[in-house]
């Protein structure tokens, strides 16, 4: 019976080639998208989960507060690791470690660039770290381990034993080496793993933190005993940092919290000290749209099924009369609808395998299709039995229903409400695709509105090189600056703790004369050379630059309009600030800058002359010379003063734009869906049109014989789809505006939601409709009425 549903199903999808190409081609591509999606979402939703003990993982964050806003961080003092080890026996183990930093490595004459971290030796069992040769021992400070893919680009063969040189500096023996990290992992960029003991001994600024309390600048992961313990133990080590902290430092009330493993990636955002969440709701944004696509793809096989149904009336009248019962055809039909969705899953498959390598290229994801994973398999074909149900179900219904006697007689007629479910799902498919439109464009204006921010400095031909190595440290400035200068391919150039779109420093102690002592605001702070200033384009809006011809400069500061207002209404310029045990002076008031997310408010900001903390070099090229041959003249002096390291730098209009990567993708990956939602709802509309032109053949012809125009015609048969897209617009242009405004509620700094999207939306999709319908509305109109009135 099974073989005759199919071959019947078979035969019916032949002979009915339009028809069924759109109900296959529909699925399939609704069904690929669902598949991508749920690629994605299932990524996401196993980051980390690598770690054998994930559920018992965790990392030690703070709260601080600062005047009226609290922040929460996770960079810790370096003798919180064994404070918690000693004095809290719900930890199984405690490991410190130092924030990711590329690193050179260099064996033979191969010099690489890559991502390191230093740990201390429990790390590697803490985060079950594969070992695939060697050992896992970091109890020699000149130890490291390093990646197999680090491995085989050093070294090819047997790396166990080599001594590769690290940052031009030391020698250090390669014990083992591990596995990479997933690709979906906290630590997936790390390519070497470092002893802490290592991190302590190689200067005597590094050698300091190592007992400080006040010195938050390292990590700390904790491994609970039992995940039960995690209630019990977080309030234990709540007053940890405060216990230990300075007069300053209990200022700004730091509380110790355990941030499970399990929220790292999906729930990373705080605000006011409350996690708001995170990327989780991306999960569930990205999820909903590909369930809503695959079902609009249902809705397409649905539509075009009933719409048809007077074709195949006589059919089940036959069947019935032939002693078919209902859920015999019912079986039937189900049975067409599930060879069809085979057909579409097979397509999909190939859509979704070709598709995969440009969408992790979008997504940012290395995710491949896991065609022997038994789970998948199963997934799978429950995927097609559900999906064949649920496209199937109510044509079958709906089919099987029929009155035998009636259909045979010919006294069959569509009840005047059969098309309303047909309407109905017609208006939800516009519905969503008008929400997704109207979303995406938000999206989009959103990213425009941050990047039109004044920022405050130059972006155009700026570029900056982290200081890596003690050869270009402590090599001499005036020496460096002269040389580059020398060449005519630098404009200016100086140095400092961090680039102008890089992190900040802070100090609890900052005061000032009138400053109440209760006060502990947050402003940043960054040291730099003399020439920072006019090498990146401050804008002054009051007082003056860092000059040399003042040595008193050495102890000024310059700082923003935030933090002026902060310290003073009036008469800034002058006035004394405290910070690192130093009087400084203000002599200059800049424009505010956008130093991190352009999204977020910024923070009071203050630059203070210093050459001992020196983290990058920034260099502005001489806008007369060719970017290409500036930086091979670049390259050629820093060469000279670091031959040891590989020559990188980042420009820093791209090192800015990457503050908008994510959002970006976000709009993409929306813009790409939306696309889809709209062809996938015109292919059901494009079918519908066919059926409504075939039923109306007759009554285009007898309008044509009458004198109706070909206008009047297409007028008639687009009139009932236009109705329905603004009876979509109508009702999704006030959900989107309701989802739009919770989506940008995220951000500080946002765009205002314009009555023009939602014209130019609805504008756009009745185009698209109409569009679509006039193709079959006018091929109807133009056809002979002869031909017309002899069609049975």
């Amino acid at each position: 019976m099974l073989k005759n549903y199919f071959t019947i199903g078979w035969r019916s999808i032949i002979r009915t080639k339009g028809y069924s190409f759109i109900n296959i081609c529909g699925l399939a591509i609704g069904m690929a998208v669902a598949l991508l999606i749920g690629l994605w979402v299932f990524d996401e939703l196993n980051y980390d989960r690598s770690f054998k003990n994930y559920d018992r993982l965790g990392q030690v964050y703070h709260h601080m507060t600062f005047g009226e806003e609290t922040l929460t961080l996770n960079d810790v003092p370096a003798p919180i690791g064994e404070a918690l080890k000693s004095n809290f026996a719900e930890f199984e183990e405690v490991a410190m470690a130092s924030w990711p930093r590329e690193h050179i490595v260099a064996y033979n004459e191969t010099k690489l660039s890559k991502s390191g971290l230093f740990v201390e030796p429990q790390f590697v069992s803490m985060f079950s770290i594969q070992i695939a040769q060697g050992t896992s021992a970091l109890n020699d400070v000149h130890s490291v381990m390093v990646s197999k893919t680090l491995a085989g680009s050093l070294f090819g063969d047997s790396p166990v034993g080599k001594m590769i040189k690290f940052d031009n500096r030391d020698l250090l023996t390669v014990t083992g080496v591990f596995e990479d990290f997933p690709a979906n992992s906290s630590f997936a960029d790390i390519k070497m793993l470092l002893p802490m003991a290592y991190y302590f001994s190689a200067s005597e600024a590094n050698r300091k933190t190592q007992n400080s309390w006040e010195s938050y600048t390292f990590q700390c992961f904790v491994l609970l005993k039992n995940e039960g313990l995690f209630d019990q133990v977080e309030p234990k080590i709540k007053h940890v940092l405060y216990d230990k902290a300075s007069n300053d430092g209990k200022a700004v009330k730091p509380e110790g919290i355990i941030f499970l493993m399990k929220k790292w990636h999906l729930y990373s955002e705080f605000k006011d000290g409350i996690n708001k969440g995170g990327q989780i709701k991306f999960v569930w944004m990205f999820g909903i749209i590909g369930v809503f696509v695959l079902l609009l793809a249902c809705i397409n096989f649905t539509n075009l099924s009933t719409a048809r149904s007077e074709k195949r009336s006589k059919e089940v009248g036959v069947r019935k009369v032939m002693g078919s019962a209902r859920n015999q055809l019912v079986a039937q039909f189900l049975s067409e609808s599930l060879l069809m969705v085979t057909i579409g899953f097979l397509l999909a498959l190939v859509m979704a395998a070709v598709s995969l390598p440009w969408f992790n290229v979008l997504a940012d994801k290395k995710m491949t299709m896991p065609w022997t994973d038994l789970k998948f398999v199963l997934v799978s074909l429950t995927f097609i039995v559900v999906t064949g149900f649920l496209a199937g179900s109510y044509p079958a219904l709906y089919l099987s229903s029929f009155n035998p006697v009636r259909v045979l007689k010919g006294a069959f007629k569509a009840s005047r409400f059969a098309a309303l479910p047909r309407k109905i799902m017609v208006i939800f498919q516009f519905t969503t695709s008008i929400v997704l439109i109207i979303s995406t464009m938000i999206v989009f204006r959103q990213i425009q509105h941050a990047k039109d921010r004044p920022v405050g400095f130059d972006r155009e031909g700026i570029l900056h090189i982290a200081i890596r190595t003690e050869d270009l440290a402590k090599a001499n400035y005036n020496s460096l600056r002269h040389e580059l200068l020398s060449s005519g391919a630098v404009e200016n150039m100086a140095i400092s703790d961090f680039p102008i779109t890089g992190a900040m420093s802070a100090d609890a102690s900052l005061t000032w004369e009138g400053k109440d002592p209760a006060l502990r605001p947050l402003v940043a702070m960054n040291s730099c050379s003399h020439d920072f200033p006019k090498t990146n384009g401050f804008q002054f809006v009051e007082g003056r630059d860092f000059s040399r011809e003042f040595s008193s400069d050495s102890a000024a500061v310059i700082i923003n309009e935030l933090a002026a207002k902060l310290i003073s209404e009036k008469n800034i310029i002058g006035k004394k600030l405290s910070f690192f045990g130093k009087e400084r002076e203000i002599i200059g008031v800049i424009k505010d800058q956008v130093r991190w997310t352009p999204f977020a408010k910024q923070s009071p900001h203050l630059y203070y002359v210093s050459y001992t903390s020196v983290g990058y070099l920034t260099i502005r090229l001489n806008p007369q010379a060719r970017p290409h041959d500036a930086l091979e003249k670049i390259e050629s002096v820093i060469k000279k003063f670091d031959a040891g390291a590989p020559f990188e730098y980042k420009f820093l209009d791209d090192d800015y734009a990457r503050q908008f990567s994510g959002e970006e993708r976000i709009g993409k990956l929306a813009t790409i869906f939306s696309i889809l939602t709209i062809f996938i709802s015109c292919m059901g509309i494009f079918g519908l049109a066919a059926f409504a032109a075939s039923q109306r053949t007759k009554e285009i012809g007898i309008r044509k014989v009458l004198g109706a125009s070909v206008f009047n015609l297409w007028k008639m048969l687009s009139s009932d789809f236009v109705r329905l897209v603004l009876a979509a617009i109508l009702l999704g242009a006030p959900l989107a505006y309701y989802l739009a405004t919770q989506w940008l509620e995220q951000y500080e700094y946002r765009v205002e939601i314009s009555w023009v999207t939602f014209v130019a939306t609805g504008l756009l999709v009745l185009a698209i409709t109409l569009l679509t319908v006039s193709h079959q509305a006018l091929k109807a109109a133009w056809m002979n009425p002869t031909k017309s009135l002899r069609t049975e």
